[in-house]
């Protein structure tokens, strides 16, 4: 083959850059001029593979700040939570380890894991990074391999090697797209018509959500708010999928409804918190990353919860405090 490259500078970067019919290549890359406003920016989620191609020779992933600033602009709320382990990635305290007290806004209160330092110190939350050490079993939750479980088997900087659960193979991850979870991925998510995390009806008229699929059967975490109780059931012992929206109200008579963020403050599970994911008779599934049992599940009542940032006022039943509430959500 005879293909003509020419090395041209152009006019507009003022980089060079080999011509080849009229197309600019440089690295093995093309480039192309577009319009910025046909570039969709909101909610990219890079792969590490894909940071990887595009870093420079002599560049660290793990301390190249764009790479990092690029998965920080894209973290969704609520990202850290209490009892996070962290590590600072910017500042003077580069470097320091600690643990998430509280979190309010894009200010993220640590205690240090070096006694000297104060009992708690304050960061902006693009200050810092989710830390996990080798033998954590973890949950991929953003990125490409989202839903992929596995253990840590070695942490190199803000970047973890896992063993996944179902190809026994090894996958690299950024830490910021991983929290620990005692979920195990079989590589069977459905059977039948129902799948993982189904709100289901059994044949005894109990109810419960399916928080493991076997080849032959479903784990299902019942529907019982004072002890959790997993019972294993054949797809015949499933009577229907519960698909209803319903809500419940709280302890202070605030509605709830899914996905709204509640916190127990009453019974066994007091002091947990998390999106409810299903509503069934007054009873709340509430999903809590921290909670390393049941696939993160809790069964709560609605009546043992408070909806964060709901009303906790004394005019119970009175009809202003649900719009009130759903007019601060829709702000």
């Amino acid at each position: 083959m005879h293909i003509r490259v020419e090395r041209r500078r152009d006019k507009d970067s003022g980089e060079y850059f080999e011509m080849v019919d009229g197309l600019m290549f440089k690295d093995g890359f093309l480039y192309k001029p577009v319009s910025i406003k046909s570039i969709h920016t909101q909610g990219i989620q890079p792969s590490f593979d894909e940071l990887e191609k595009f870093k420079k020779p002599g560049d660290d992933m793990n301390g190249d700040m764009s790479s990092l600033n690029t998965l920080f602009s894209n973290r969704k709320k609520g990202h850290f939570m209490k009892g996070d382990a962290v590590i600072v990635v910017k500042g003077d305290l580069k470097n320091l380890e600690g643990w998430v007290e509280k979190v309010e806004d894009t200010t993220v209160h640590i205690r240090p894991k070096i006694s000297d330092l104060p009992k708690t110190l304050a960061f902006n939350e693009k200050e810092l990074c989710k830390y996990f050490k080798p033998g954590d079993h973890v949950k991929v939750v953003s990125g490409v391999q989202e839903g992929t479980t596995g253990m840590v088997v070695k942490v190199d900087g803000h970047v973890l090697i896992i063993l996944s659960d179902t190809t026994k193979e090894h996958i690299r991850v950024f830490a910021d797209h991983v929290v620990e979870s005692s979920e195990i991925t079989t590589g069977i998510t459905r059977i039948g018509d129902y799948e993982l995390h189904d709100l289901v009806l059994l044949d005894n008229l109990s109810f419960g959500v399916i928080i493991r699929v076997e080849t032959e059967a479903f784990q299902v975490l019942k529907g019982v708010p004072d002890r959790p109780e997993v019972v294993l059931v054949k797809l015949r012992e499933i009577k229907s999928k519960i698909d209803r929206r319903t809500s419940a109200k709280d302890k202070f008579n605030n509605m709830v409804a899914t996905k709204d963020v509640v916190r127990v403050v009453e019974g066994a599970c007091k002091g947990t918190q998390g999106p409810v994911e299903h509503i069934h008779k007054g009873i709340l599934f509430i999903y809590d990353r921290h909670h390393l049992e049941h696939a993160g599940f809790i069964c709560a009542k609605a009546q043992s919860c408070i909806l964060v940032g709901g009303s906790t006022g004394g005019r119970r039943g009175n009809v202003c405090t649900g719009v009130l509430v759903l007019l601060v959500k829709k702000i």
